[in-house]
């Protein structure tokens, strides 16, 4: 049984991974030469690995900023949160 990071062996709490976990959405965009990119966007900071950083997804070549922005709405109607585990 997990409750929380912690995991109870018996009547025993073990630390368990940690998580982070915070709500996000994609956005279309362009890298420096131009290409499209998705950009992940973390709403209130809450993943302290990922502060300051800024997360894109490189598209294959030929992917069009009509493809990219189709593929940006279909993610941001499935998915609704970003979760990172550190073991």
């Amino acid at each position: 049984m997990q409750t929380g990071d912690k995991e109870t062996m018996g009547d025993k709490l073990v630390a368990g991974p940690e998580t982070q976990k915070s709500n996000c959405r994609f956005q279309a965009s362009k890298a420096k030469d131009g290409k499209p990119t998705i950009k992940l966007e973390i709403f209130h900071q809450t993943v302290a690995s990922l502060a300051g950083m800024t997360v894109e997804f490189e598209l294959m070549g030929g992917t069009t900023s009509q493809q990219a922005n189709a593929l940006v709405e279909a993610v941001n109607d499935r998915i609704i949160a970003i979760v990172l585990t550190q073991p």
